[in-house]
């Protein structure tokens, strides 16, 4: 979804490290349908089975039920289904090969978990499959590798609140702003100033005081939009089990759109 020039890109994902389960049911095919319905822009999956209790099927169920609900949307045969974004720890060749024949479009990589050689040539590897690839950054040194890599080489880059030291949140969301405010977000806005910037952790749960004293998330987003930020993946501020998965959505749009 597309509001106020911020895009919400919702993500799949079952459980976080830090605290578990996102939802009373996790049922993959039938939230990608209602985020497709939802006018989503693309989905992620997180098909990582260690930390976040992914499995690579998820990638072909999310797929599979884009394009079915991108067919219901449409009366022609035009029917174009959301691109499907794979996040998983990514650290060899093969398991890129094996993201693509499973129906990802695009994978997000861990600039923090990859050598500098690593991270340049996983990125060659996704351009020969035709994958776009999302580099996650949770540091400015990352950012700073990420920034080196060849231009064309990075379709967005994604500053992070996660920590990866034990996998939890920066609760107050400053890791992500200091890094879109950062020199080398400059350096890379110079050597890729086509690449959105977007932002990932706790985006919708986050939130800050605004101008008349109230507290809430479209205030966080407000500032993330100030510091440049394209938009936005968000998983756990869409995990509402009181809310339906569109619902879910619009609120958090409306919320951007502010």
């Amino acid at each position: 979804n597309d509001n106020g020039n911020f895009v919400i890109l919702p993500e799949c994902k079952r459980m976080e490290p830090s605290s578990g389960s996102l939802r009373k049911r996790y049922n993959v095919a039938k939230i990608t349908k209602e985020f497709t319905l939802a006018g989503a822009r693309a989905i992620s999956v997180n098909c990582d089975p260690v930390l976040f209790g992914g499995a690579l099927e998820d990638i072909t169920l999310a797929r599979e039920a884009a394009q079915k609900a991108a067919v219901l949307e449409t009366t022609d045969d035009g029917a174009v289904a959301p691109p499907i974004i794979a996040s998983d720890l990514i650290l060899y060749p093969y398991q890129l090969y094996k993201l693509r024949l499973a129906g990802a479009d695009a994978v997000r990589l861990v600039a923090g978990a990859l050598e500098a050689k690593d991270l340049l040539y996983l990125t060659k590897i996704a351009q020969l499959l035709q994958m776009q690839t999302f580099l996650s950054v949770s540091s400015e040194k990352q950012l700073q590798s990420v920034a080196s890599l060849s231009p064309g080489s990075v379709s967005a880059v994604v500053v992070s609140n996660r920590i990866l030291e034990d996998f939890s949140f920066d609760e107050s969301g400053e890791q992500a702003l200091a890094l879109l405010r950062s020199d080398a977000m400059k350096e890379f806005v110079a050597a890729h100033g086509d690449a959105p910037i977007f932002v990932e952790g706790r985006v919708g749960m986050i939130e800050r005081e605004g101008a008349n004293g109230t507290k809430c998330a479209a205030n966080y987003i407000k500032e993330l939009k100030d510091a440049g930020a394209f938009g936005a993946f968000a998983a756990g501020g869409l995990a509402d089990n009181d809310k339906s998965v569109a619902d879910a959505l619009q609120t958090l749009c409306d919320a951007a759109s502010v």
